[in-house]
């Protein structure tokens, strides 16, 4: 099963530097694939480099596909992440 949410970034800086090693260090203990869809592009969540080449700034949304594990806990915490700063 899988499980998607769109989320809006928060934090002043975007999805960018600290917040996406944040992001990325989260994914890496999700036992599973974490896409992030950002308009008609993809991004592997496991991966800093393709989240930054996203280059998601505060205020912008984008969709997260988890598919693996303890779902539903996994993206209370991503979304948390990635509201803080507000």
């Amino acid at each position: 099963m899988s499980i998607s949410k769109e989320i809006e970034v928060k934090a002043n800086v975007g999805l960018h530097a600290r917040p996406a090693a944040e992001f990325v260090k989260l994914a890496q203990q999700f036992n599973g694939s974490v896409k992030i869809r950002y308009g008609d592009r993809d991004a592997d969540g496991k991966s800093m480099i393709g989240i930054l080449k996203l280059a998601i700034k505060q205020g912008e949304k984008f969709d997260l596909l988890l598919d693996g594990e303890n779902e539903e806990t996994f993206m209370n915490k991503f979304e948390a992440l990635v509201q803080e700063g507000e």
